[in-house]
């Protein structure tokens, strides 16, 4: 095959800690004792590097994983680092790529946010991006002095004004703000110093922000959702978009949806990059890759995986018959549910794919993954990318660091070889590496805004 859409598609590596299949850890070869290693962050942000990739993401969960204790104790997701202090040692030991964090609008506040991922940008000369959530599960609102979380309009409303507040602030100064003029004792101009004054329904914010203007202007707003508040608050605000879809055809009606959205919003929908997680599980072959993905599933603990996928949809699965069809589950928010994209992806993956209850529950500990030898695994990328069912790719790799090196150096040079994926950097920021103009600030003056 051979790309016929203009420019490479958009590469992110999502860093789950030991690995995004629930059992990784388990595997003869785990480096699960390094989850807490700032050494193996950094030689994988190192390794997503040398392969050319846009991004590097760390997800967040404010809580230990929604598992009952003795399950969460038999996998090796009850600990993970603060991901924006980890990219903070990743900007000293990189110089191009990417580096994104997930951050809660339901137990933050605007002024810090704009603070921390302004401070990132300006140390990595703008490299810096904010995965914005609202968070999904009661346990992180009893971390923070909450009974449950608001519903869902009520988080979106709050986020919607968070997120506005968040840029207001990053506008404090506008950009030719700073004179640093010694002769005249002048540092910066005050008249292009703005407070903010913000009063609305959920946050008041006086400003202005205590740093410059950040070297994107905006650090890029990262966003995932799949439910019509999701969707409508990606399309509204998102730059990159992260999906899950279980065909070409799905992936392809989300990417217009959102990319219509956008454009009766008076969006340019070339401006939003969605990116579908495509995460095939490597080996130098397909045989190979057959092998470790075997591998992977019979280490998975059954109750583990049931309680998971139980979990997932907020219902106790186990009154479904395991070796019957999947039938009509419905999707609630019952306050330990997962997102719902991911809900989504795994009911619609087995009506399309006429899976068993048996076959779903495995399903959810290792969400999307497949098998796949270096060329397949490209030409995979590659179908998808042609049939603009995304922009690039989200990559969840099985186990980490060694699913990431298999990626570097087995597919990418077949995915350069293509025209999938650049051979060198030509640009400093993020928004460089993603094709985005760089925002305005409000304050500019109008023919600048339009």
């Amino acid at each position: 095959m051979s790309t016929r859409r203009q420019g490479h598609a958009v590469w992110a590596a999502f860093l789950w800690p030991a690995g995004h299949h629930h059992a990784a850890w388990r595997l003869p070869d785990s480096r699960s004792d390094e989850v807490h290693s700032l050494d193996m962050y950094l030689e994988m942000a190192r390794t997503a590097e040398r392969g050319k990739l846009d991004v590097v993401f760390l997800g967040d969960l404010l809580a230990v994983w929604p598992l009952p204790w003795e399950l969460l104790a038999r996998t090796a997701r009850a600990a993970r680092f603060e991901p924006l202090t980890v990219l903070g040692a990743m900007a000293a030991v990189t110089e191009r790529i990417g580096l994104v964090a997930t951050a809660s609008t339901s137990f933050n506040e605007p002024f810090t946010i704009a603070r921390q991922f302004g401070s990132l940008d300006h140390m990595t000369g703008g490299r810096a991006g904010w995965n914005v959530v609202t968070s999904f599960t009661d346990d992180q609102a009893r971390n923070y002095g909450l009974d449950k979380l608001p519903e869902r309009k009520v988080r979106y409303a709050q986020a919607q004004e968070f997120i506005d507040v968040v840029k207001g602030l990053w506008d404090s100064y506008d950009d030719d703000a700073v004179l640093r003029d010694k002769a005249n004792g002048q540092y910066f101009d005050p008249a292009k110093l703005h407070a903010l004054d913000h009063d609305g329904d959920h946050y008041r914010v006086a400003g202005p922000l205590n740093m410059w203007r950040p070297p994107q202007g905006h650090p890029v707003v990262f966003q995932a959702g799949a439910s019509d508040e999701g969707a409508a608050f990606a399309a509204t605000n998102g730059e990159v978009l992260f999906t899950v879809a279980p065909s070409i055809e799905r992936a392809r009606q989300y990417y217009r949806k959102v990319k219509d959205m956008a454009s009766d919003m008076g969006r340019d929908p070339d401006h939003i990059k969605v990116l579908a997680s495509l995460n095939p599980v490597l080996g130098p072959t397909d045989a190979a890759a057959q092998e470790r993905f075997d591998q992977l599933q019979s280490l998975l603990d059954g109750d583990v995986a049931a309680a998971l996928a139980g979990h997932y949809f907020g219902v106790d699965l186990k009154q479904y018959p395991l070796d019957e069809p999947v039938p009509e589950i419905e999707l609630v928010d019952s306050g330990h549910s997962m997102p719902r994209a991911h809900q989504q992806f795994m009911l619609n993956k087995a009506r399309d794919e006429g899976l068993t209850m048996r076959q779903l529950v495995a399903g959810f500990c290792g969400l999307g993954l497949y098998p796949a030898g270096p060329e397949s695994a490209a030409d995979g990328f590659e179908e998808w990318f042609e049939a603009e069912a995304c922009d690039g790719f989200v990559l969840q790799f099985s186990h980490l660091p060694e699913g990431l090196t298999d990626f570097v150096d087995l597919v990418v040079p077949i995915l350069q070889q293509r025209g999938l994926l650049r051979t060198d950097y030509t640009g400093r920021t993020l928004r460089d590496h993603l094709g985005l103009p760089r925002p305005a600030s409000r304050w500019a003056p109008a023919e600048v805004l339009r």
